[in-house]
């Protein structure tokens, strides 16, 4: 590819010079089984610019690679029907609101003398299995991609098989993040400023105009709050973002893995931001339209009737709602594996110490291997 030669000729915005015979002293550093992280660039405008499009380029990378390699389709497939498990665990969870069985899985946390917390233990253990499934699909994810940069690829059931072997402290690392997700929505819905921003973005977005005065009822509120949760579990996602790799490729424990995952997102921060950048501009681009249907009715001069009316404009928003809706599903499938392809990509960056070497696997193309 081109995009592979000019990040190997031109690596951290320092282009090759013709060749020139110097004479060194050799040194030894440090241990011998890790190359020394060589940055001429640090601190460099140059520098930091180049590490940014070698994010950049990560992402992009990782978007082509699920459409060229089909096998990756299958991870979106089955984060698919974890969602989908989870807008009808959601489902149920808000047809059972005000029951004397909602109210005995209700837990009182204090916080202070005046604030309390209801904390919910069906939404926990809602949030426990759709982690636990998105932890393991990840962890199969990143076993899967790291074999494939080192030019010894496996076979997907073999991921989902080395992956198992973390079960435990894969499994910890879930029920931690269904403990804090179900602590930040309930914090979010409790409290006042919350829930006053999180009100004026349904309302103009996601509550889209008038299509449910013509559904079941509860459908969208269902949605909604299933998107909620989708975006809590990314926002741990994001915090832990090395941590899964750390897990299953190094072994490590989870207190271990934390730590770890620290220090590689100090190392690797503006690769980042080179990602941050792509999948950033993809996520406002979906909101814009988004935003764009919510706000149909004052766009078309408050003409609400339009929407009303079966014979003007009923089924006509109703197509572009539930076909907007759709759409999001599937990217929120597809965007749980693009990511997980960016995190291996960057994690093999962070450890290899050199962004150029690494990105150089990443793009090379491997032999699929025998089923």
């Amino acid at each position: 590819m081109t995009f592979t030669s000019t990040l190997a000729d031109c690596w951290l915005g320092l282009c090759r010079k013709a060749p020139v015979l110097h004479t060194t002293a050799a040194v030894v550093l440090g241990d011998s089984g890790e190359t020394p992280s060589i940055q001429p660039d640090a601190g460099g405008a140059a520098g930091r610019q180049g590490r940014i499009r070698n994010g950049i380029g990560i992402a992009t990378a990782s978007i082509r690679a699920l459409f060229s390699e089909k096998r990756l389709l299958g991870f979106s497939f089955l984060s698919g029907l974890v969602i989908l498990f989870l807008v009808l665990a959601e489902q149920w969870n808000l047809s059972h609101i005000g029951t004397s069985y909602a109210i005995s899985n209700l837990i009182t946390i204090q916080i202070s003398d005046t604030h309390l917390i209801a904390f919910d233990l069906r939404l926990f253990l809602i949030e426990a299995v759709c982690l636990s499934g998105f932890t393991l699909l990840l962890a199969a994810l990143v076993r899967y991609r790291n074999a494939r940069n080192t030019a010894m690829p496996i076979t997907v059931h073999r991921a989902f098989r080395e992956a198992g072997r973390h079960a435990g402290t894969l499994a910890a690392l879930s029920i931690t993040m269904a403990f804090v997700a179900t602590i930040l929505l309930e914090i979010a819905s409790q409290n006042p400023f919350t829930g006053t921003i999180v009100s004026a973005i349904s309302h103009a977005m996601f509550w889209l105009p008038y299509a449910y005065y013509f559904t079941p009822n509860g459908i969208f509120t269902t949605l909604f709050f299933s998107f909620q949760m989708v975006v809590a579990n990314a926002v741990l996602f994001l915090l832990a973002l090395y941590v899964v790799p750390a897990i299953v490729l190094e072994d490590k424990g989870l207190i271990s893995a934390i730590a770890g995952s620290f220090r590689l997102v100090k190392k690797t921060w503006r690769e980042l931001l080179g990602c941050a950048l792509v999948f950033g501009a993809i996520i406002l681009g979906v909101a814009l339209i988004g935003l764009i249907i919510g706000q149909s009715p004052a766009l078309l001069n408050n003409d609400y009737d339009f929407f009303l009316q079966e014979s003007r404009g009923q089924v006509l928003m109703m197509a572009a709602c539930y076909v907007f809706l759709l759409a999001c599903g599937m990217l929120m499938a597809l965007g749980t594996t693009v990511p997980g392809i960016a995190i291996t990509d960057l994690y093999t960056c962070g450890k290899k110490g050199s962004v150029s070497r690494a990105m150089a696997k990443v793009v090379t193309p491997v032999s699929e291997p025998h089923q």
